[in-house]
């Protein structure tokens, strides 16, 4: 579980220059949220499929809970910020057929949710019904129209 001293400071690293350090798995996202108005900012895991960034989260945690209905968000990637349009998959049997497209991509994040990745790169499939369970999907989409700013 991240703590907040953690997450302060991957913001930080994230919005800084020093953000290549990282990786290009790591964003900054900023949702708006849809009780209080206010923005709210955390740092998550990302990984590109396709044209999408894709992204783990736990149930439990409420950020991504401001993006259902297609809402949009901030997100700073890779040295540059643009706008994303949230689709939420949240139905167990669709995120298990999801992680499965995940982890072939990702086999390293596999350890992170207890799952064998087998030598060809497959999860196992039985392993995918629990952490669907416990986790959603996030595919974030930029809308084609937007161009990023480089900032």
């Amino acid at each position: 579980m991240p703590t907040p001293i953690g997450n302060y400071f991957m913001k930080m690293l994230i919005n800084s220059p020093l953000h290549f350090l990282l990786g290009t798995s790591f964003a900054v996202i900023t949702v708006t949220g849809r009780r209080s108005g206010k923005p709210i900012t955390t740092p998550i895991n990302v990984v590109r499929i396709d044209s999408e960034l894709i992204v783990i989260s736990m149930r439990n945690r409420t950020w991504w809970r401001n993006l259902r209905g297609g809402r949009t968000a901030s997100l700073r990637h890779d040295g540059k910020r643009f706008p994303v349009r949230g689709e939420i998959v949240e139905a167990p049997a669709e995120v298990a057929a999801e992680l499965i497209s995940y982890f072939q991509q990702k086999p390293g994040y596999g350890k992170y949710f207890n799952i064998h990745i087998d030598p060809n790169g497959n999860p196992d499939a039985s392993e995918m019904g629990r952490v669907a369970g416990e986790c959603i999907l996030v595919r974030l989409i930029q809308p084609s129209n937007l161009s990023p700013e480089i900032t």
